[in-house]
């Protein structure tokens, strides 16, 4: 009987050792319940091919809503015929493996092909094709007042487009180390092939630029076998380009460190550019060892002015100066634009910003880049009327 009564203990205990191991192992795999402040339905998805990042200010729930309404609304179905990828630029190498930039002539031909473009597309009968976009408006809510932070939280429960940057005082101090937040949250949760980074004062003809994007990159695909070994594939940074900006010495804009050379280094201005997805993770990669300049496009161009794989395309239709240029058609990405202006760009009414006494307001020009000279006479051929 005390046998028996040993043998029972004993496969008792063997089988409660081994039913002991099996919960531990299942509780061990068990992901961590995370805490999110503001938790989102944002789609897990992945392959979106143009993520949109608009650096928003806390406050501007006007801004925000009016995008919402209009441009942000377009682009995830194109109604345009296919852009012809024969007027796609694809830059290649020169004999010592550097990428051979758009001629000033090359920059003429295409400018004249694009306003005749934009003008035929409006009786045009496009073919109907679906992309996966998506837009987020990076805040930072650190120190922000109870009544702004409550907003913002409703915000996100109700459109799930915030990101949410907690950690961060937001001001324009603070506007570098903002978008470096931003595209380290944004190539963490999602996978894009290109980020259009805009303001949240941008109107963008998201149709227009996705139609012609997906033309580059299609013919960028099909010549991947052409950059082997030495020959590395071309990274698009698209946008309007100054290459002999002042350093700016006073106000908010002031730059303490900005100590490279006399002028800017060539960027792309901040109200609106796209990076392709290697750019983004190459910045967010080495943000360490980066300097955050007092202005984050100039910082974007001094980041990968070293990289001779990245092809700068200027494009005058990026209307992103200071104050926006004359009313054009053909402008894509348009600047410094109200709420009001933004409604009216969407229903077709393109130059209401232009004021009564037009002819009295000195509008900057649109310029060519020539990227064949010094930067100091990069910008002096301006765009044909």
């Amino acid at each position: 009987m005390r046998r028996m009564n040993n043998l029972v203990t004993f496969f008792t205990a063997i089988f409660s050792f081994f039913f002991g191991g099996f919960l531990a192992i299942i509780l061990i795999d068990v992901e961590p319940c995370k805490v999110n402040v503001f938790p989102s339905k944002v789609d897990q998805t992945h392959e979106i091919f143009l993520f949109h990042l608009v650096i928003s200010a806390p406050n501007n729930f006007e801004r925000r809503k009016a995008i919402r309404e209009t441009w942000a609304t377009l682009g995830k179905t194109v109604f345009q015929p296919y852009f012809p990828e024969d007027r796609i630029y694809l830059p290649a190498y020169d004999d010592e493996n550097f990428l051979m930039p758009e001629s000033l002539k090359e920059q003429e031909n295409r400018m004249v092909f694009l306003a005749d473009w934009a003008e035929s597309l409006r009786n045009s009968i496009g073919i109907k094709r679906h992309f996966r976009i998506k837009h987020l408006f990076a805040v930072g809510t650190k120190d922000l007042p109870y009544n702004i932070q409550s907003q913002i939280e409703s915000e996100e429960s109700t459109y799930f487009d915030m990101l949410i940057l907690p950690d961060l005082k937001d001001s324009y101090h603070n506007l570098t180390t903002k978008l470096l937040r931003s595209l380290e949250k944004v190539t963490q949760k999602y996978s894009f092939s290109y980020l259009l980074k805009v303001d949240d004062d941008t109107f963008v003809k998201t149709e227009h630029l996705v139609n012609e994007l997906v033309s580059y990159d299609r013919k960028l695909t099909r010549k991947a076998k052409d950059f082997e070994g030495q020959q590395p594939t071309p990274e698009l940074y698209w946008g309007y380009f100054n290459g002999k900006a002042n350093i700016k010495t006073k106000g908010v804009w002031k730059e303490r460190h900005f100590n490279l050379c006399g002028k800017y280094i060539p960027y792309a201005l901040g109200g609106g550019y796209v990076l392709s997805r290697f750019l983004v993770e190459y910045i967010v990669k080495n943000s360490h060892l980066l300097t955050t300049y007092t202005s984050e496009d100039v910082s974007v161009g001094a980041w990968l002015a070293p990289l001779r794989n990245v092809y700068r395309r200027h494009d005058p239709r990026f209307d992103t100066e200071y104050m926006p240029r004359k009313c054009k058609e053909y402008h894509i990405v348009l600047h410094k634009r109200t709420s009001e202006h933004m409604r009216d760009i969407h229903e077709g009414k393109l130059c209401t910003f232009e004021t009564k006494n037009e002819e009295l307001t000195r509008r900057p020009a649109e310029h060519l880049y020539n990227w064949n000279n010094v930067a100091d006479k990069c910008c002096d051929n301006i765009v044909a009327k």
